[in-house]
């Protein structure tokens, strides 16, 4: 055994041994379902995905309470078909379910449900696997990540996961607004619930997350079973304020646990022992307190983001244009030139989802707060009023000279 290997086990026997998670083993012959992070193929040490060696952690810790039934699930980021298995392949954890002995299954490929969301926020029900219904135990393994849309994506984020292929471009371009689109997260998060979270904060990304930012090794495991209290302490660990991460709101409203880390007992680690400081994505939401009106201008306007496309990355591969809910990428002309896609932005919705399934990198934003101003209709506004306010000293001017 590799020794981080040997180093990651420790830890995540040891993080579920501190919160008594062998509780949860109420029966013999469970079924326990584990959902990871397998946003696409990419190699372990990119950190995009959970870690395979904590899934293989996991996997012993189930086996050492007895003969369960084990399946990893997941659907990943994009709609094309045998995308979830090309994931599983590239993301290594193929290879540790096969090595384990236990199943892993895209939840594409499995029966479907219908669930419907009791007292919704905005969603009222969703298209899933019948896994969800039919496991006694969902362990979900999120990783700490940044993101373009969410601030943070981590163990409320992590189930969006769930909805198979096609119905997550869906789900974007139905709440393009964040605060809507983030208690959509919330009530998906509600239909599977699940009952423990180990959150992956060994290697995790900065920056640019969920897929091109820059790895940290962080090496923490965290464990718990409130995924508002586990993403609230995430967000003091890594010093990002919980104001920000709206889906962290929206959960707490929801019913799915508590921000108040006062009400919690914090075992193992102290959170100021182990803090380190992370890189935002450059774009992310107004969060000072400002009102609806003036929040919506400068989230929607001044902040809002140009899609940059580099042409020494872009492989023409298909990936962005096919997985945009919005169709705002049109690059059909552009194919015949042998150039990059084209970004249509009065149709974007900015979900992201082009930077994070680029499997190139080659998919950037550039925000220009000055262009952004001056080209809304509060800027044409300003710069008529500066006009005239010109206009009009001049005008002083010359009276006085003439």
């Amino acid at each position: 055994m590799r020794i981080k290997e040997e180093r990651i086990s420790k830890a995540v026997n040891k993080a579920l041994e501190l919160i008594n998670a062998e509780n949860l083993f109420i029966k013999e012959n469970m079924t326990i379902l584990i959902k990871p992070n397998i946003l696409k193929g990419e190699e372990p040490e990119r950190a995009v995905t959970t870690h395979p060696e904590i899934i293989r952690a996991v996997i012993r810790w189930i086996k050492k309470h007895g003969k369960h039934k084990i399946v990893v699930g997941e659907s990943s980021g994009t709609t094309n078909p045998g995308a979830t298995e090309k994931a599983f392949q590239g993301s290594g954890i193929k290879d540790v379910c096969e090595e384990e002995n236990v199943e892993w299954t895209p939840f594409e490929q499995t029966k479907r449900k219908i669930y419907q969301i009791k007292d919704p926020l905005v969603l009222d029900q969703i298209s899933s696997s019948v896994l969800l219904e039919e496991a006694d135990l969902i362990i979900n393994i999120p990783k700490i990540k940044t993101h373009w849309q969410c601030v943070l994506t981590c163990c409320i984020k992590n189930m969006f996961g769930t909805l198979i292929l096609g119905n997550k471009p869906k789900t974007h371009a139905r709440f393009p607004k964040l605060e809507d689109f983030s208690a959509a997260l919330a009530d998906i998060h509600s239909v599977s619930n699940p009952q423990l979270t180990v959150v992956d904060g060994y290697l995790c990304q900065e920056g640019s997350g969920p897929s091109k930012g820059d790895v940290v090794k962080l090496d923490l495991i965290l464990a718990g079973y409130d995924p508002v209290a586990l993403d609230t302490t995430v967000c003091k660990i890594i010093q990002f304020d919980p104001e920000d991460v709206i889906q962290i709101q929206k959960a707490e409203e929801r019913g799915l646990g508590t921000s108040d880390l006062e009400t919690f007992e914090i075992v193992g680690e102290k959170i100021d022992d182990v803090t380190r400081k992370f890189k935002m994505a450059k774009q992310r939401p107004v969060s000072v307190p400002l009102p609806d009106w003036l929040a919506d201008y400068m989230s929607n306007v001044i902040f809002r983001a140009r899609v940059k496309f580099d042409p020494n990355k872009c492989k023409l591969c298909a990936t962005c244009w096919e997985n945009c809910p919005a169709n705002a990428i049109s690059p059909a002309d552009e194919i015949k030139k042998g150039n990059v896609p084209n970004w249509v932005k009065n149709e974007c919705i900015f979900c992201y989802c082009c930077a994070e399934l680029c499997p190139h990198e080659a998919v950037d934003f550039e925000i220009n707060y000055v262009r952004n101003f001056l080209y809304s209709k509060v800027g044409v506004i300003f710069l008529i009023m500066l006009a005239g306010i010109i206009g009009l000293l001049l005008w002083f001017i010359l009276s006085l000279i003439l």
